[in-house]
Protein backbone atom coordinates (compact mmCIF):
# COMPACT_ATOMS: atom_id res chain seq x y z
CA UNK A 1 0.00 0.00 0.00
CA UNK A 2 1.26 3.27 -0.91
CA UNK A 3 2.53 5.12 2.50
CA UNK A 4 0.76 8.66 1.57
CA UNK A 5 -2.32 7.07 0.69
CA UNK A 6 -5.27 9.00 2.89
CA UNK A 7 -6.24 5.67 4.42
CA UNK A 8 -2.83 4.94 5.51
CA UNK A 9 -2.87 8.15 7.10
CA UNK A 10 -5.90 7.68 8.81
CA UNK A 11 -4.49 4.81 9.85
CA UNK A 12 -1.31 6.22 11.54
CA UNK A 13 -3.05 9.43 13.02
CA UNK A 14 -5.48 6.70 14.54
CA UNK A 15 -2.31 3.86 15.24
CA UNK A 16 -0.32 7.10 17.00
CA UNK A 17 -3.35 7.91 19.07
CA UNK A 18 -3.90 4.08 20.14
CA UNK A 19 -0.05 3.71 21.44
CA UNK A 20 0.02 7.20 23.10
CA UNK A 21 -3.12 5.73 25.13
CA UNK A 22 -4.93 8.71 24.21
CA UNK A 23 -7.43 5.96 22.92
CA UNK A 24 -7.58 3.53 25.58
CA UNK A 25 -8.58 -0.73 25.58
CA UNK A 26 -12.04 -0.48 24.85
CA UNK A 27 -12.42 2.65 23.56
CA UNK A 28 -15.28 3.17 21.08
CA UNK A 29 -13.83 4.79 18.15
CA UNK A 30 -16.54 7.47 16.00
CA UNK A 31 -18.52 5.88 13.10
CA UNK A 32 -16.91 5.43 9.96
CA UNK A 33 -19.29 8.72 8.55
CA UNK A 34 -18.08 10.53 11.37
CA UNK A 35 -14.31 10.00 11.05
CA UNK A 36 -15.43 10.34 6.82
CA UNK A 37 -16.41 13.62 7.65
CA UNK A 38 -13.52 14.54 10.27
CA UNK A 39 -10.49 13.54 7.60
CA UNK A 40 -12.38 15.25 4.32
CA UNK A 41 -12.72 11.61 2.82
CA UNK A 42 -14.80 9.34 1.38
CA UNK A 43 -16.52 6.53 3.96
CA UNK A 44 -14.91 3.71 2.24
CA UNK A 45 -11.31 5.15 3.02
CA UNK A 46 -11.89 5.11 6.11
CA UNK A 47 -13.17 1.66 6.21
CA UNK A 48 -9.63 0.52 4.56
CA UNK A 49 -8.00 2.93 7.42
CA UNK A 50 -9.74 0.74 10.09
CA UNK A 51 -9.32 -2.85 8.06
CA UNK A 52 -5.32 -1.70 8.38
CA UNK A 53 -5.63 -1.11 11.83
CA UNK A 54 -7.92 -4.60 12.74
CA UNK A 55 -4.86 -6.28 10.46
CA UNK A 56 -2.99 -5.12 13.29
CA UNK A 57 -4.96 -6.73 16.07
CA UNK A 58 -4.90 -2.82 17.39
CA UNK A 59 -9.21 -2.30 16.83
CA UNK A 60 -12.11 -4.90 16.72
CA UNK A 61 -15.02 -3.87 14.60
CA UNK A 62 -18.28 -5.32 16.15
CA UNK A 63 -21.46 -6.08 13.62
CA UNK A 64 -23.82 -2.80 14.39
CA UNK A 65 -22.13 -1.68 17.43
CA UNK A 66 -18.67 -0.21 15.76
CA UNK A 67 -14.84 -0.10 16.19
CA UNK A 68 -13.45 -0.33 19.80
CA UNK A 69 -9.76 -0.49 20.81
CA UNK A 70 -7.79 -3.65 21.72
CA UNK A 71 -4.91 -4.12 23.92
CA UNK A 72 -2.11 -2.85 21.72
CA UNK A 73 0.12 -5.82 20.85
CA UNK A 74 4.19 -5.20 21.99
CA UNK A 75 4.96 -8.20 19.79
CA UNK A 76 6.69 -6.05 17.51
CA UNK A 77 9.31 -3.13 18.54
CA UNK A 78 8.09 -0.50 16.62
CA UNK A 79 4.97 -0.70 18.84
CA UNK A 80 6.49 1.05 21.81
CA UNK A 81 7.61 4.02 19.79
CA UNK A 82 5.66 6.94 20.60
CA UNK A 83 4.88 10.51 19.05
CA UNK A 84 5.40 13.67 20.59
CA UNK A 85 2.29 13.45 23.20
CA UNK A 86 1.63 17.31 22.06
CA UNK A 87 0.60 16.46 18.86
CA UNK A 88 -1.62 13.86 19.57
CA UNK A 89 -2.89 15.64 22.54
CA UNK A 90 -3.69 18.83 20.63
CA UNK A 91 -5.60 16.66 17.51
CA UNK A 92 -7.50 14.79 20.16
CA UNK A 93 -8.45 18.34 22.05
CA UNK A 94 -9.44 19.69 18.37
CA UNK A 95 -11.41 16.67 17.95
CA UNK A 96 -13.14 16.78 20.94
CA UNK A 97 -13.61 21.07 20.44
CA UNK A 98 -15.06 20.25 16.75
CA UNK A 99 -17.42 17.25 18.35
CA UNK A 100 -18.71 20.17 20.70
CA UNK A 101 -19.13 22.77 18.39
CA UNK A 102 -20.84 20.03 16.35
CA UNK A 103 -23.13 19.47 19.06
CA UNK A 104 -24.25 23.18 19.70
CA UNK A 105 -24.79 24.04 16.27
CA UNK A 106 -27.20 20.73 15.48
CA UNK A 107 -28.90 22.06 18.56
CA UNK A 108 -28.86 25.46 17.45
CA UNK A 109 -30.19 24.64 14.28
CA UNK A 110 -32.63 22.69 15.45
CA UNK A 111 -34.50 25.28 17.60
CA UNK A 112 -33.92 27.85 14.91
CA UNK A 113 -31.98 30.13 16.50
CA UNK A 114 -31.89 34.36 15.50
CA UNK A 115 -29.25 34.74 12.75
CA UNK A 116 -26.46 36.20 14.82
CA UNK A 117 -26.59 33.00 17.44
CA UNK A 118 -26.26 30.62 14.06
CA UNK A 119 -23.37 32.58 12.33
CA UNK A 120 -21.62 32.62 15.95
CA UNK A 121 -22.13 28.92 16.05
CA UNK A 122 -21.16 28.50 12.52
CA UNK A 123 -18.29 30.57 13.44
CA UNK A 124 -17.06 28.38 16.11
CA UNK A 125 -17.43 25.71 14.21
CA UNK A 126 -15.25 26.99 12.11
CA UNK A 127 -12.82 27.90 14.42
CA UNK A 128 -12.78 24.56 15.61
CA UNK A 129 -11.97 23.17 12.01
CA UNK A 130 -9.04 25.86 11.59
CA UNK A 131 -7.67 24.84 14.95
CA UNK A 132 -8.09 21.08 13.98
CA UNK A 133 -6.90 21.08 10.59
CA UNK A 134 -3.51 22.91 12.29
CA UNK A 135 -3.23 19.96 15.09
CA UNK A 136 -3.55 17.22 12.27
CA UNK A 137 -0.62 18.90 10.24
CA UNK A 138 1.80 18.69 13.12
CA UNK A 139 0.32 15.23 13.64
CA UNK A 140 0.95 13.77 9.99
CA UNK A 141 4.22 15.38 9.62
CA UNK A 142 5.81 14.19 13.07
CA UNK A 143 3.71 11.15 11.54
CA UNK A 144 5.93 11.25 8.24
CA UNK A 145 9.23 12.01 10.35
CA UNK A 146 8.54 8.41 12.86
CA UNK A 147 7.55 6.58 9.74
CA UNK A 148 10.87 7.72 7.67
CA UNK A 149 12.53 6.72 10.65
CA UNK A 150 11.06 3.24 10.59
CA UNK A 151 11.51 2.81 6.82
CA UNK A 152 14.91 4.71 6.51
CA UNK A 153 13.48 7.16 3.24
CA UNK A 154 15.38 9.64 2.05
CA UNK A 155 15.15 13.21 2.89
CA UNK A 156 13.21 13.76 -0.58
CA UNK A 157 10.69 11.36 0.28
CA UNK A 158 10.48 12.84 4.21
CA UNK A 159 9.82 16.51 2.17
CA UNK A 160 7.34 14.58 -0.27
CA UNK A 161 5.25 13.10 2.77
CA UNK A 162 5.47 16.44 4.47
CA UNK A 163 4.31 18.56 1.83
CA UNK A 164 1.24 15.92 0.94
CA UNK A 165 0.25 16.40 4.57
CA UNK A 166 0.49 20.17 4.32
CA UNK A 167 -1.12 20.50 1.45
CA UNK A 168 -3.93 18.39 2.81
CA UNK A 169 -4.03 20.68 6.05
CA UNK A 170 -4.15 24.18 3.46
CA UNK A 171 -7.22 22.50 2.21
CA UNK A 172 -8.77 21.71 5.23
CA UNK A 173 -7.80 25.60 6.30
CA UNK A 174 -9.26 26.60 2.80
CA UNK A 175 -12.68 25.31 3.26
CA UNK A 176 -13.02 26.07 6.24
CA UNK A 177 -12.52 29.79 5.29
CA UNK A 178 -14.71 29.44 2.21
CA UNK A 179 -17.90 28.03 4.81
CA UNK A 180 -16.85 31.07 7.38
CA UNK A 181 -17.42 33.56 4.43
CA UNK A 182 -20.38 31.80 3.62
CA UNK A 183 -21.65 31.84 6.82
CA UNK A 184 -20.84 35.79 7.21
CA UNK A 185 -22.49 36.49 3.48
CA UNK A 186 -25.60 34.57 4.56
CA UNK A 187 -25.49 36.63 7.72
CA UNK A 188 -25.26 39.84 6.09
CA UNK A 189 -27.61 39.27 3.40
CA UNK A 190 -30.08 38.75 6.64
CA UNK A 191 -30.06 42.02 7.54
Amino acid sequence: MDPQSPSKQIADQLRSAIVSGHLKPGDKLPSQNELAKLFGVARETVKSALRILATEALISSRQGSGSYVNTPSNQKGERKSHLPDRSVTAFMSALETLKHANRQAASAASAMPDPKQAFDHASQLADSLREMAEAAADLRAKTAVRIAEQEKLTLAGLARKISVSSARAGQLVQRARKSNETQSHQKKGSH
